[in-house]
């Protein structure tokens, strides 16, 4: 399950990149969280009983508590905040489940 989630990853941070911009946010932003699920998908896919496989999510739901908490406080940035919250919450969700999986 985690080689899925990883490979789901990878192609959603390949996306972003590639949509960099067009996507409602500025470029740079968008590139770097692009990257960075690359990064951590590449880490699971080399990895899949690493630390990063094992505690990745931990990373997502970060993300998610900080972009509700710039939704909280940004009017601009409000609706792309806080769908990327969700999202971000979806990948913790879908990460934490796989690594229960696998044990």
């Amino acid at each position: 399950m985690t080689r899925r989630v990883a490979t789901a990853r990878a192609l959603w941070g390949g996306g972003i990149v590639a949509a960099s911009r067009v996507l409602p946010v500025p470029r740079k932003v968008a590139l770097a969280l692009g990257v960075r699920h690359l990064a951590q998908a590449t880490a699971v896919l080399r990895r899949p009983d690493g630390v990063v496989a094992r505690w990745g999510w931990t990373i997502d739901v970060a993300h998610s508590a900080s972009m509700l908490g710039l939704a909280a406080v940004s009017r601009r940035w409000r609706a792309a905040a806080l769908a990327n919250a969700v999202v971000a919450a979806a990948w913790a969700r879908a990460a934490r489940t796989g690594e229960r999986r696998q044990k």
